[in-house]
């Protein structure tokens, strides 16, 4: 093989990894946050929880590769609340306030599971 020939088979290789690449993220990632973020919506919508959104952020916990969304609701400014997807209709919110969580519904009228 002559050093064109070699040349061109190194750029379609690197251009192959490339587009393996961008098809992994787009899979793994990409489309993962996007049906969270999408599925989280809904449960806010559903739960008349989306007029009382302040601020939300879909976030990726890098310990369990899992997208949750850390929210604060305006009538609750000083908490801040995570939405995990506990399945295909199950949601969990656990709350925070000052770093530490939150266990009375009177603090965070908006947990799950206490």
């Amino acid at each position: 093989m002559n050093k064109k020939g070699i040349i061109y088979f190194l750029i379609i290789l690197f251009l192959g990894f490339v587009l393996i690449g961008a098809w992994a993220y787009k899979s793994f990632y990409y489309d993962e946050k996007q049906s969270t973020t999408q599925n989280i919506d809904s449960f806010l919508k559903e739960n008349n929880y989306m007029q009382q959104v302040e601020k939300k952020e879909t976030v990726l916990d890098t310990t369990t590769g899992e997208y949750f969304a850390k929210v604060t609701f305006k009538d609750e400014p000083k908490n801040e609340y995570e939405i995990y997807q506990m399945g295909s209709n199950n949601f969990q919110i656990i709350g925070y306030k000052d770093g530490e969580e939150i266990t009375n519904k009177k603090e965070g009228k908006y947990i799950t599971n206490y």
